[in-house]
């Protein structure tokens, strides 16, 4: 009987799991599929590459993708090579963090590439892939990271070089223990908290009873034990810390935020904060005032905004969107959400005088990376 059904299980045809497993109308059904393609192993590898060279790789899932780093065959590598250079590919990111998974040493110099990547899930990726393969000729480019704009690629700057038996990447996560960032209702900072705490925790078997979720008085005793251990291994631990990795309270209260995010081209926040401050990022936040004239000009688009209907999506759905938060009473916001190719053209001035004062007020670099993620929302003549 056991017999008869392995043998039943090889003659099985996959293609049907594959397609389920990439299956974006039904994702419940994606990791079920995904279990039975990784039963079969080794065979999976063939029907895996006959689907994605009948489909195409942006019908690959990310659930999909991650799972190619369990597939360890040269093709499969190959394959994701071709993901991860690919700036159309949906989930590079993922396909960075598979390729990681495969500790092929032919994928050296291109992990090293990637530690600039645009996208910090690349950069983060290639770290981690950097690590597994034992390339301690790249610490100095990974030791650099400690300074990332972005918490996860810090943090995982911090844990190669701890793997790697440099400790001198600790006082990030330590300071990552004092995070208190939040967007409108997502709590950043607690994400922060949580994944330092979960890493310390396991070098010292002692959690020095500090909880990430509880509210910010309650994590203080706990918090400064955290913060004397660190500082018996480095007295001068602060000083270590980069300037990015720094956290900074941000009490200030926003009238309008701007998230952008996008799997194929990054990520992008602005605020504007009671103040009459543009604010740009989500961790690290830079701050610029506007004018009296610059924020009538905004609050008039803004206006046009307003009037359009917030009670649909627009465009294609996805990891790649933009979304305005729209105040409408003391404390509340309501999100207008906007997929690819699908912004309403009533609100394509706004976005051309957002992109003017990103260039007055943060320079050339910002305003192009804000137009070249933006422009991936245009609706359709």
């Amino acid at each position: 009987m056991i017999l008869a059904l392995a043998l039943m299980l090889q003659a099985e045809d996959l293609s049907p799991h594959i397609a389920r497993a990439n299956d974006a109308d039904k994702p419940q059904h994606q990791m079920q599929a995904i279990d039975r393609i990784r039963k079969r192993g080794a065979e999976a590898v063939e029907p895996v590459l006959a689907w994605v060279e009948k489909n195409g790789r942006n019908k690959m899932g990310i659930l999909f993708t991650q799972f190619l780093g369990e597939l360890k065959d040269e093709r499969i590598n190959a394959m994701l090579v071709e993901a991860v250079r690919d700036r159309d590919f949906f989930w590079r990111p993922a396909a960075a963090g598979a390729l990681a998974e495969h500790r092929a040493k032919k994928n050296l110099e291109l992990l090293r590439k990637l530690l600039s990547d645009y996208l910090w899930g690349v950069r983060a990726s290639a770290v981690r892939g950097l690590e597994l393969l034992g390339d301690r000729e790249s610490m100095p480019a990974i030791r650099a990271l400690l300074n990332d704009e972005i918490y996860d690629v810090r943090a995982q700057a911090a844990r190669t070089m701890h793997a790697f038996g440099d400790e001198t990447g600790l006082p990030v996560l330590v300071e990552s223990l004092s995070s208190a960032i939040t967007w409108f209702e997502i709590d950043y900072g607690q994400i922060a908290r949580e994944d330092a705490w979960n890493f310390l925790k396991k070098l010292t078997n002692d959690d020095f009873g500090f909880k990430p979720w509880e509210p910010i008085a309650d994590r203080q005793p706990g918090l400064k034990r955290w913060q004397d251990w660190i500082a018996k291994k480095f007295p001068k631990w602060r000083e270590m810390v980069p300037e990015n990795a720094r956290c900074t309270a941000d009490a200030a209260e926003y009238v309008f935020g701007f998230e952008l995010r996008s799997c194929q081209r990054g990520d992008f926040f602005f605020r504007i904060d009671a103040q009459n401050n543009l604010v740009l990022g989500y961790f690290n936040l830079v701050r610029a005032p506007l004018t009296r004239d610059e924020r009538a000009a905004f609050d008039r688009e803004l206006a046009e905004i307003m009037k359009v209907d917030r009670e649909v999506p627009y465009g294609m759905g996805g990891c790649d969107f933009e979304q305005y938060y729209l105040k409408v009473g003391e404390k509340r916001f309501q999100k207008l959400w906007v997929g690819k190719g699908g912004r309403p053209h009533e609100i394509d001035p706004f976005i051309k005088l957002v992109h003017g004062l990103v260039k007055a007020k943060f320079g050339e670099a910002e305003a192009g990376d804000f137009k070249e993620r933006t422009q991936f929302f245009r609706g359709v003549d």
